[in-house]
């Protein structure tokens, strides 16, 4: 199978937001855009100045950044940081502009401040909680100074109205950043938690839970893969002769050279023990041979202290149609203990010629 099927496995960018992020990023902007115009369509034929120029240049901003994402030329997380930079500098020149025109005529704010509550908000479900409070309080600091500075130079006469809807929209908006903060906060330790509930904590790959359910979501999906599983040769040995120290630090370098030569899309855990899991894209023997050899030789490059290089039996299965994925392990299974029946330091394919290293 060529590499070409990774993408089956693997619909996610290899950058930490996915497919559904884009996707919403791309509405989101094509919606702002849309938004841009309606505004500029309603003021025809008398345009507010600021709008004129700005609302055409966030408008381009955002097809541009549309059209980069769309071809995978910009990354998600740098398209929605210049979004928000753009809309923040809009929302605050209009901010200072109705300082000098509309708010002392009609002795309160516009209706595009409503739209300061998103700015607040949205950082804090677009990035960390630090992170997000400083985009959202730099610009709350910004119509902060810039509310206190007209209000400073007596716009509007004293009028105790505008006075009041100035108070009313800071303090809200500082009320949203306080409670998203908090909700931030809250939600990245729902999410450490549920990391640490799919991790193994000796090896740090994923736990026989994640594999589990990563199995489950390609068969619900009808998507096939290969499962290899191996198994350390003699660990009980190893740990005897070295102890349980050494043992842990060998499985630490067994994960770490998993890592290493997963393709897109696959995923290694630690099934149980001394005993692995690979979860790749549909591989036939020849392409799966030179992946587990290259592990294989990692394996035996492994050194710590005492302990120099193990071995390991790998037993390798991929799915057949409509196939249950605990079949499909438990043949991989099977194939692994045949190859330790054989001698050990070996793989195994199900139901396939024996590949000897």
């Amino acid at each position: 199978m060529k590499p070409t099927a990774h993408r089956a496995l693997h619909p996610r960018d290899d950058e930490p937001w996915q497919d559904s992020q884009r996707r919403m990023f791309l509405r989101l902007a094509w919606l702002g855009t849309v938004a841009c115009g309606v505004a500029l369509w309603i003021q025809r034929p008398a345009f507010d100045p600021l709008d004129r120029v700005a609302l055409p240049l966030l408008a381009l901003t955002l097809l541009v950044l549309q059209a980069a994402v769309a071809a995978r030329r910009v990354r998600v997380r740098t398209a929605v940081t210049v979004t928000y930079a753009a809309t923040t500098v809009y929302f605050l020149l209009a901010l200072e502009q109705q300082f000098r025109t509309f708010a002392p005529q009609v002795h309160m704010l516009s209706e595009s401040t409503y739209w300061f509550a998103l700015l607040y908000a949205a950082p804090f479900l677009i990035a960390p909680p630090r992170q997000a409070l400083g985009w959202a309080g730099g610009t709350y600091a910004v119509a902060l100074a810039l509310c206190l500075y007209h209000l400073g130079r007596g716009v509007g006469g004293g009028d105790l109205r505008l006075t009041g809807a100035v108070l009313q929209f800071l303090l809200s908006g500082a009320v949203i950043i306080v409670v998203q903060g908090t909700f931030g906060v809250q939600r990245m330790h729902l999410l450490a938690a549920r990391e640490a509930a799919y991790k193994d904590a000796l090896t740090g790959l994923a736990n026989r839970r994640a594999a589990e359910e990563r199995l489950a979501a390609l068969a619900g999906e009808g998507e096939p893969f290969t499962v290899a599983m191996f198994d350390l040769d003699h660990f009980k040995r190893l740990n005897d002769e070295h102890g349980h120290g050494a043992g842990d630090r060998v499985l630490r370098g067994v994960a770490g050279a998993a890592r290493t030569v997963l393709p897109p899309g696959g995923l290694a855990a630690r099934w149980g023990g001394e005993e692995f899991l690979l979860i790749l894209p549909p591989l036939e023997g020849p392409d799966v041979r030179p992946l587990l050899d290259t592990l294989r030789g990692h394996l035996r490059d492994l050194r710590h202290g005492e302990v120099s290089g193990v071995t390991a039996c790998f037993g390798v299965a991929t799915t057949r149609p409509g196939e249950h994925p605990d079949d499909v392990v438990a043949r991989a299974d099977a194939a692994m203990y045949a190859a330790k029946r054989q001698g050990r330091n070996d793989v195994r394919l199900d139901e396939t010629h024996r590949v000897r290293g």
